[in-house]
């Protein structure tokens, strides 16, 4: 008899166990995973991307500081957030006025240019490789007809 109980009692256990995890598991793989920026994982994505005559006038520096600068523009604007935090607020850009794009570009154009940084082609090259790394992080939505 009290083998019998044991028996129960441990099938018992196991079938809870499955339901709760296969519960979270459920709930979990409806919901997006946060999308995490690190800067050198960035750096050496978009270095491995731009385009030969970039390379060429641009060191893995230059390019970490053109993409430190859209990120303190991130910052600055209310667009970026320490993880677990809520994006926007009464700090972010209204993008209906400006585009963010825009807005950005020009914003790290003209630090490249007052800190005698990178020539500003190249600063929208590396900004172009920005957006679309950001978009293959999941940071950014892409665009419905861009494929990578």
């Amino acid at each position: 008899m009290n083998l019998l109980f044991l028996v129960v009692g441990g099938i018992l256990v196991v079938v809870i166990a499955l339901v709760a995890v296969g519960r979270v598991v459920g709930r979990m793989a409806g919901q997006s995973r946060p999308a995490i920026y690190e800067l050198p994982d960035a750096v050496e994505w978009i270095a491995d991307r731009l385009p030969d005559e970039v390379t060429a006038r641009l060191s893995y520096s230059d390019v970490a500081r053109v993409l430190s600068w859209h990120l303190d523009w991130f910052s600055a604007t209310g667009l970026s957030s320490r993880h677990g935090e809520e994006l926007g607020g009464e700090s972010a850009i209204d993008d209906s006025a400006v585009p963010v794009d825009e807005a950005a570009i020009d914003a790290v154009v003209a630090r490249s240019l007052s800190e005698n940084g990178p020539d500003p082609v190249d600063v929208v090259c590396v900004l172009e490789l920005q957006t679309r790394y950001l978009q293959a992080i999941g940071a950014l939505e892409r665009e419905p007809d861009q494929k990578n």
